[in-house]
């Protein structure tokens, strides 16, 4: 039965679907995260430029992604997570892993999904766009993180939550490798969120583009792990980062495209 159908068939109380529990458990330890908000204002007028003129263009997830990544070599802050069991202690990972919010059609019912990209800041960003272009392809259980999700959702709330707690309290690598240690999520309606019901140190939020290049961006951080006046710095070298690099890799894939595949000379006749 599909979400549509059980949620239009008696009776009137209905068991929560697969795809809310998981957003239930995240909530649930969302609201035991110290997080605060902040609103930026960038401008990104060399890289709309850059981005216009590599075509077919690349998708502004797959930018957002590497360009924070990139930050996130330099500035350990986007590395850390608080751990507060069995102690309280930071825990630092040495490259970045990037979780990227995926809406997909499932059983009927639009659902939110999660995929961990490790070390973004690696991958050219052709690469990255294909890869999330087609996490939104394939069908959902074809993709690991995808799978993980329904599975974990199906045993009971309190073996769920013990789960969750032990990767999100207990364990620095499993926490990065399950949970990221920065985020990314798509918000392109133009609106304001108020609150981030998500239990990750650092998460991005990412608007529209104006034609004259100025970006609003939304971010929500651990203020266990980092200051305003440091989440200010990370957001400047971000802007900068996106204006630079990224911009030039665009450059170049430009450039590339403009130029065509290079075709091998013909063997020398003997």
């Amino acid at each position: 039965m599909t979400y549509n159908q059980m949620m239009s068939s008696e009776p009137r109380y209905r068991p929560v679907p697969l795809h809310r529990r998981w957003m239930n458990d995240l909530v649930h330890f969302g609201k035991k995260s110290h997080v605060m908000g902040y609103a930026w204002r960038i401008n990104i007028a060399p890289l709309v430029e850059a981005r216009t003129a590599a075509q077919p263009a690349i998708g502004w997830t797959a930018i957002w992604m590497k360009a924070l990544a990139l930050v996130g070599q330099r500035r350990p802050e986007l590395r850390t997570a608080y751990l507060p069991f069995p102690w309280a202690r930071l825990y630092l990972h040495p490259d970045s892993v990037l979780t990227v919010v995926i809406e997909r059609a499932w059983r009927g019912a639009a659902a939110l999904f999660f995929e961990q990209f490790a070390a973004p800041d690696k991958m050219p960003l052709t690469k990255l766009d294909d890869a999330l272009r087609n996490l939104r392809k394939v069908p959902v259980e074809n993709v690991g993180s995808f799978r993980r999700l329904i599975r974990f959702s199906r045993p009971p709330v309190l073996l769920r939550r013990l789960i969750w707690s032990l990767a999100l309290y207990w364990s620095g690598p499993l926490r990065a490798r399950y949970i990221g240690t920065a985020g990314i999520n798509p918000f392109p309606t133009g609106g304001t969120i108020t609150q981030s019901a998500m239990p990750a140190s650092f998460m991005l939020y990412y608007g529209l583009v104006e034609p004259n290049g100025d970006a609003q961006i939304q971010i929500f951080y651990d203020h266990r792990i980092m200051d305003g006046i440091e989440l200010y710095r990370i957001l400047r070298d971000l802007e900068a980062t996106l204006n630079r690099d990224i911009a030039a890799e665009l450059r170049q894939h430009a450039t590339d495209n403009a130029q065509g595949p290079s075709v091998p000379l013909a063997p020398a006749a003997e």
